[in-house]
């Protein structure tokens, strides 16, 4: 990826931008690898900065930052196919400190009951009694903008995509050129707001990681965990009343230090939230009219279904009955 970016860099700015930005980059891994000579060469890329007017620091600086969130999505991905090619090849890891990345959910709920003595109906009883809430916090300062996101998770994609076996040679060549495009895209993408965002941007912006990953990350989870608890020996699924995993949100609340945020703010905040949600839901419902086409039922479902027809209204029906 840091040689792709390169020769992006050299088309756009030229060969002496790019020397400019590989001699950043040498005395930046010298300062890592050499920890008695930092001063030395933290000078030295102090002096190679200085000796560049403004507007070509300003483009180092942002050529520099958009290679370390390449390495950072590249070294996900590898963590992630190492993983897999690990488990494949050993079965499991017998230790989690020799993990790439933390363990997953059966291989907890394998080491807890082999290696601390659990029964699986504790480890059950103990996840029907508690429930993980994850909190959206509103952060004014975050300055990174969805667009340059989602450039990120298009370009993890395509990663992604390229570890996968069996891709033909067409296919590969594809997908190399989709990559090509989102990194000259996120490269070109402005990077920082302009503007500060207000609570309902906050809120948006927490909102698309729901659309993004967690309305359908949290089911696949869930799923997982009844897998992992078959595996152990539990036949029963976790009930679905039993809420494992919660969210609250900070973003359109934080009414204690932000004097921006007032009751109508928080009215809007909440609104705008429920009819996100409630498109959410909408959408999901078109799907699973085409997903549940079955005509055949037995008399319990079929009664169901009659009960809950008489209680619908004529004017809502027809959105519920296919």
């Amino acid at each position: 990826l840091v040689t792709r970016f390169l020769d992006i860099i050299q088309d756009l700015h030229g060969s002496n931008f790019r020397r400019v930005v590989e001699e950043c980059l040498r005395v930046s891994a010298e300062y890592q690898r050499d920890a008695g000579d930092r001063a030395a060469k933290l000078g030295e890329l102090g002096a190679l900065f200085t000796s560049l007017d403004v507007g070509d620091a300003i483009m180092v600086s942002s050529s520099l930052s958009h290679m370390l969130n390449l390495a950072n999505l590249a070294e996900e991905i590898q963590m992630v196919y190492q993983k897999k090619m690990e488990t494949s090849r050993r079965g499991g890891f017998a230790d989690e400190a020799l993990a790439p990345t933390e363990s997953d959910i059966d291989e907890t709920f394998q080491r807890m009951v082999g290696g601390l003595g659990k029964t699986p109906q504790e480890v059950f009883d103990a996840l029907r009694s508690q429930t993980i809430d994850l909190v959206f916090t509103a952060h004014p300062t975050q300055s990174i903008r969805r667009s340059l996101l989602e450039k990120h998770a298009s370009i993890r994609t395509c990663l992604t995509q390229l570890c996968v076996e069996g891709v033909s040679e067409n296919e590969k060549q594809e997908i190399d050129e989709a990559l090509q495009r989102e990194i000259l895209a996120a490269f070109r993408t402005d990077e920082i707001r302009r503007t500060p965002p207000t609570p309902q941007d906050e809120m948006r912006a927490g909102m698309s990681y729901f659309h993004d990953t967690i309305w359908n990350g949290v089911p696949k989870f869930l799923r997982r965990v009844d897998t992992a608890l078959k595996n152990i020996g539990i036949d029963e699924r976790l009930p679905y009343d039993v809420p494992l995993i919660q969210f609250s949100s900070w973003m359109g609340g934080d009414r204690d230090g932000n004097p921006r945020v007032t009751p109508e703010v928080t009215r809007d905040v909440c609104l705008l939230a429920r009819m996100m949600a409630a498109n959410m839901y909408f959408s999901k419902m078109g799907s699973l009219m085409f997903e549940l086409s079955m005509w055949r039922c037995n008399d319990e479902l079929r009664a169901r279904a009659d009960e809950l027809h008489r209680l619908s209204s004529r004017k809502y029906a027809k959105y519920y009955i296919g």
